[in-house]
């Protein structure tokens, strides 16, 4: 599928490999992160999501914030938040939004 980063923050760590500046993540983090776009990237659609259960793939239901949006784990304590969006011929594009601390929300 087809990649965005709403965050260029985001972008620049997959790009690079990396932060810069200050480090929010540990370099595990980062590893993670680029290893889960890398999966996004590769897959046909959402649906195929599914398949990777190590994902937990989920739509995000509590928080009105996030109503429309869907997570992925980067581990047990963070997520990629991202919105799928459908185009023309069957085609989906995945906006990658940011990475959240792990709470207890669907």
């Amino acid at each position: 599928m087809r990649i965005i980063f709403k965050n260029e923050e985001l972008r620049e760590i997959y790009r690079r490999g990396k932060e810069t500046g200050k480090p929010r993540f540990s370099p595990e983090i980062v590893k993670a992160f680029i290893k889960k776009i890398d999966i996004l990237a590769s897959v046909e659609n959402s649906a195929v999501l599914l398949q990777f259960q190590s994902l937990h793939f989920e739509a995000l239901k509590r928080e009105a914030k996030f109503k429309g949006f869907h997570s992925i784990r980067v581990n047990d304590k963070y997520r990629i938040i991202i919105r799928i969006v459908k185009e023309k011929y069957k085609i989906e594009t995945i906006e990658i939004s940011e990475i959240h601390e792990l709470t207890d929300y669907q």
